[in-house]
């Protein structure tokens, strides 16, 4: 499939996890990506498609990356850098909540910010779409997480899910499409690692989908592919949940 060929993509927090399978994603779809996470050594599969010659990785600043050569010509962007916080609310700490909106909420606006304004510097013959963006909320953002407790990061969420709402309407009619996706409980390895430390919450990731199964990640690519390619040509302003239905209720009340 080659519905993103000739095309180049950044996506944030691409190092592993959700990010990583969106970068393959991507190169599976034909793009060429470009790769940012804090990671100084990201997971083996970002290097392999490094060697294929469809992706680099970089540990460094956006700004960085969208001032070189090979990115110069942008079409679209995935926010995907997150970070988590699962604590008591009476427990969070003022650090806990500054770090935790420092990347979700700070970090994901600047980020986008910058990514637009390169997509707007672009030459734009005003008739095809000029550009997308496409960011990773949660379904924390709209619903309750049975065995979690995220006050703080569903509430950074929430903040990604109006952002899109709001940038979507104001870049609508400049060619600029925003988006979001908001996975449920997906198998990476974060959550394969917190299931053997808090046995419980496997219980949760298996039983309070709806649907009765934890998500894959490949669960999550088709919407992302979706929302990046010209499928989705009249389509702005929207969160997408792909949660197992839990935006509908979770599967433990059922």
């Amino acid at each position: 499939m080659s519905i993103l060929a000739g095309r180049n993509y950044v996506v944030t927090g691409g190092a592993r996890g959700i990010g990583l399978a969106f970068c393959q994603a991507i190169v599976n779809a034909g793009g060429k990506v470009g790769i940012l996470d804090i990671l100084s050594e990201p997971h083996p599969d970002c290097r392999k498609l490094e060697e294929a010659g469809r992706a680099h990785y970089f540990e460094e600043h956006l700004l960085n990356v969208l001032s070189g050569k090979q990115y110069k010509r942008l079409v679209a962007t995935l926010m995907g850098a997150g970070i988590g916080t699962d604590i008591p609310f009476v427990n969070i700490t003022w650090s806990d909540f500054e770090r935790v909106v420092a990347v979700n909420q700070t970090g994901t606006f600047f980020a986008v910010q910058l990514a637009v304004k390169q997509i707007m510097s672009q030459p734009y013959d005003g008739k095809t779409g000029r550009g997308s963006v496409v960011m990773v909320a949660s379904a924390s953002a709209s619903g309750s997480c049975p065995g979690h407790s995220l006050t703080a990061y569903g509430g950074t969420k929430g903040f990604v899910k109006s952002f899109t709402l709001q940038l979507g309407h104001e870049l609508a009619n400049v060619g600029i499409r925003v988006n979001s996706i908001s996975p449920g409980y997906i198998e990476t390895d974060l959550n394969l690692n917190l299931a053997k430390s808090r046995p419980a919450v496997k219980h949760y990731f298996d039983h309070a989908p709806p649907m009765q199964r934890i998500g894959q990640t490949t669960d999550l690519t088709g919407g992302l592919i979706y929302l990046l390619s010209d499928a989705s040509a009249y389509v702005t302003g929207i969160d997408l949940p792909i949660d197992g239905g839990m935006s509908t209720g979770n599967g433990l009340t059922s």
